[in-house]
């Protein structure tokens, strides 16, 4: 079996559709690659992503994910072992007392969204896929080097979104055939992207270069953002400080993984809540029942008790996924069991986020919107609950679970909030709405709309 078909499919930005297909046809394993193997079970997902497993990240996710292969992001680490040493070090820049002392410039920034989305010189229809974009990216600046990229307010940098998904699309691309992408063929047929995707790196290391120069300017004024804890480090290794390139790979890690993926929920959020006007109406009752204030919108006790709000996003979280197609792993020595199955070493597996989440023996009638799925209630009882809760991990799960989940889900629990109890938020394109939240797999997320204007509720203000 070649791989060239599978690499088509990659080009189309459909692959998590074709995965879907595949186990709609074949079952809960299909063959999709020479020596790989897609799954759409929650054992399986335990089985290939839980602790304690014997796999390590595949090539499909290394090999582009750096402009050096000695010098792996956490992320991209193959060995499980040497990325827990890299996250210790990452995990100081999630810990609680760092998330509270982000949370004031997580809000400020959703404060000029706020504003940016009823400004009338700016365009009365938002796109709110490239709005929640530059949120985001605008949130990852403040968060991880110490500002904001105003990205909302000032046009001339959103171009670096355009950068973004060249650099993720261009790694799927080189995952599915690791040898055409080594060769530098790769670079031939597309050349714009991975031009792209050069401009990306520049980027980077003068974003990481000005962060570094900027660190004595940064702790005089008692401010620690994530690269903060990142310059303290020392190399577990050697006892010295991290080496520039061990920066520029973090770096490149944080601001991807930082502004892409928060926004594909909060979009997906939004879109949702417009297409079923029962869910949007019951959240407004919700949120006007909780809160008096906007300000009093933020991480605590009264947010925590918002559990349909949390349950509008883990819906759209399951049916229009982060990342949306498969992460695979390679089977070490001694092989391993993925759901029943005994597989050798040297044998790629994956699950497939998209076609997990679409899989009707956990999600019943999983094309509907249904944020109740997660509430015991009329509609739903317990043990339907607890197969929703154990069988999807927007964030994935075990060792190598996305290590800023908790960050991630103070932007989405707050800006989701606080957009919906202030605006009426009215869509501007119904047709988009006849259809679910569509996509492009590319690695991360390729996504458009909802379009959508704004207008502020009665009796609120920003």
């Amino acid at each position: 079996m070649s791989p060239i078909y599978d690499f088509y499919i990659g080009c189309t930005g459909r692959r998590h559709l074709h995965f879907q297909h595949l186990h709609q046809k074949y079952g809960r394993v299909v063959r999709y690659g020479p020596n790989e193997l897609a799954f759409n079970t929650p054992q399986a997902f335990r089985d290939m992503y839980g602790f304690k497993r014997n796999v390590r990240k595949a090539d499909a996710v290394t090999v582009g994910a750096s402009t050096n292969p000695d010098e792996q992001s956490t992320f991209s680490e193959p060995y499980t072992e040497r990325a827990m040493r890299k996250r210790k070090i990452l995990s100081q820049g999630f810990s609680e007392s760092a998330l509270k002392a982000a949370e004031e410039y997580m809000i400020d920034q959703i404060k000029v969204l706020c504003k940016q989305l009823v400004n009338p010189s700016t365009e009365k229809v938002k796109d709110l896929s490239l709005w929640l974009n530059y949120l985001a990216y605008d949130i990852m600046g403040e968060v991880v080097f110490g500002k904001s990229f105003n990205m909302m307010t000032d046009p001339s940098l959103r171009y670096v979104l355009d950068l973004i998904d060249s650099m993720v699309f261009s790694t799927l691309l080189g995952g599915i055939m690791p040898w055409f992408y080594r060769t530098g063929l790769i670079g031939l047929i597309f050349p714009g992207l991975f031009q792209m995707r050069r401009r990306f790196m520049s980027y980077v290391g003068g974003v990481v270069q000005e962060r570094v120069a900027k660190e004595g300017e940064s702790t005089s004024e008692g401010r620690k953002d994530f690269f903060h804890h990142l310059l303290r480090a020392r190399d577990p290794s050697t006892g010295k400080p991290l080496a520039p390139s061990t920066l520029f790979v973090e770096g490149l890690l944080l601001i991807v993984g930082g502004s892409d993926t928060s926004s594909t929920g909060l979009a997906a959020t939004i879109f949702y809540l417009l297409k079923h006007k029962r869910c949007m109406d019951k959240l407004y009752e919700e949120l006007d029942n909780t809160f008096t204030d906007v300000e009093a919108i933020k991480t605590g006790q009264d947010l925590t008790s918002c559990v349909y709000l949390k349950a509008c996003i883990e819906e759209a979280l399951r049916m229009a996924p982060p990342g949306p197609g498969v992460l695979p792993r390679t089977i070490l020595k001694g092989g391993e069991t993925i759901d029943g199955e005994y597989l050798p070493e040297g044998t790629t597996v994956g699950v497939a986020w998209w076609a997990l989440g679409y899989n009707a023996n956990y999600f019943p009638n999983p094309e509907e919107y249904r944020p109740e799925r997660y509430l015991v209630g009329e509609s739903t009882t317990e043990t339907e609950v607890e197969l929703a809760k154990e069988s999807y991990w927007p964030f994935s799960m075990g060792p190598r679970k996305c290590p800023g989940i908790k960050m991630a889900y103070q932007e989405l629990y707050i800006t989701i909030a606080r957009l919906v109890y202030l605006f009426d938020i009215t869509p501007e394109n119904p047709a988009e709405l006849e259809h679910n939240f569509e996509l492009l797999d590319h690695f991360n997320v390729k996504k458009h709309g909802p379009l959508a204007s704004f207008q502020l509720r009665k009796g609120k203000h920003l």
